[in-house]
């Protein structure tokens, strides 16, 4: 049976994965996937905390990387006869040249262009008359695949596959989170289900019965405004519900503030900030910072975040964030336990704008700070 669990940011969905594999009866054909380095060892290591002592374990390897080896390089001769295929390229296609053939989607030698590495497998997979998927049939009884919000483009055909096979495909996501992707120039998609909107695609899979979804919107990790906060950048059109926060203010310096940029090394030096921006964050010269994509999956009791102008427009006057920037806020903003500060242009035009949306609450008000 599939299913996928839709989760909010801080609701532990590493943790549930982690468990649903150590339940299952045979380890040795099950296989967790995820797209990012960082994911597979973080998943591995969580696996491997609640199997110790096992005698079989699981795999766990990148989504790229089970494309390449378990569909692409068995069945890659029926596709294009006398092609081997090497690895994965460290560059991606131009698609500018109007490649045709094999050309398009691998180097000359033989290495896969990453955008275009799932119209590739699909391809293969469709040249084989199904034989791709019947060895998967006969590898594997179960396939997770942690952080499924990061697959795109014709990734996702490839996903519909598994979904149609005899395998057990359970996914956990979070669309709001839809900061990264394995295709980046792949097209599929692209319009109709940009970033969150994919759970448009996950609902019409439901609707065909090739998944159950289930929501949840409880956070363990920031606390009830922040929370708040969250559910405005992404808005309610998508659906997803309201988050509840099950964590209790610490009684200091909780909840959001705001801050003028040009007092963003003051509120660092006072409250040990980790400092957050859309890109360059370095150039601010805190050493505690990163870029909002970067600190996916990152959790800090306090944050300041240095808002870019649509950020800034959204916050005064309610302009609608493009999906890309409106996931990227709710990714930075949900980083933090008990405090967010935004640093903005207007700080005085921020605050005014903000407390009449209804983040504030009696025990954690909103402040604007200097």
């Amino acid at each position: 049976m599939n299913d996928a669990v839709v989760a909010v940011a801080g609701w532990g969905k590493t943790e549930e994965l982690a468990n649903a594999v150590a339940r299952e009866p045979n380890p040795e054909r099950t296989l967790v996937l995820t797209y990012t380095e960082t994911n597979q060892r973080e998943d591995t290591l969580r696996i491997f905390q609640k199997t110790t002592g096992a005698k079989r374990h699981a795999s766990v390897t990148g989504w790229k990387a089970f494309q390449l080896h378990d569909i692409v390089r068995p069945y890659l001769p029926l596709l294009y006869p006398g092609i081997r295929l090497r690895g994965l390229s460290n560059r991606d296609v131009d698609l500018d040249k109007h490649p045709g053939g094999s050309d398009r989607y691998l180097t000359r030698d033989g290495d896969a262009y990453p955008s275009l590495l799932g119209k590739l497998t699909l391809d293969v997979i469709d040249s084989s008359k199904g034989a791709a998927i019947r060895r998967l049939e006969r590898l594997y009884d179960s396939i997770y695949i942690d952080e499924a919000q990061d697959l795109r483009g014709n990734d996702l055909c490839v996903l519909e596959r598994l979904l149609k096979s005899s395998i057990d495909v359970h996914l956990f996501l979070d669309p709001r989170q839809s900061t990264l992707s394995t295709a980046e120039k792949d097209r599929k998609y692209k319009k109709n289900y940009p970033n969150a909107e994919v759970i448009k695609l996950y609902r019409e899979w439901e609707g065909k019965g090739l998944l159950d979804i289930r929501y949840e919107n409880e956070t363990h990790r920031s606390i009830a405004p922040i929370a708040a906060l969250s559910d405005i950048i992404v808005g309610d059109e998508l659906g997803f519900g309201p988050t509840v926060s099950v964590v209790e203010p610490r009684g200091r310096h909780d909840g959001i503030y705001i801050i003028a940029k040009s007092d963003l090394n003051r509120y660092v030096s006072e409250y040990g900030a980790t400092l957050l921006a859309l890109q360059k964050s370095e150039k601010y010269g805190i050493s505690d910072s990163m870029n909002f994509r970067k600190s996916k999956g990152m959790t800090r009791d306090d944050v300041v975040i240095v808002t870019t102008g649509p950020i800034e427009k959204f916050l005064t006057s309610g302009t609608a964030l493009r999906p890309a920037s409106a996931c990227n806020f709710y990714v930075a903003v949900t980083r933090a336990r008990y405090s967010v500060a935004l640093a903005v242009e207007n700080p005085e035009r921020v605050f005014r704008s903000i407390t009449g949306k209804g983040l504030a609450g009696d025990d954690i008000p909103i402040k604007k700070l200097y």
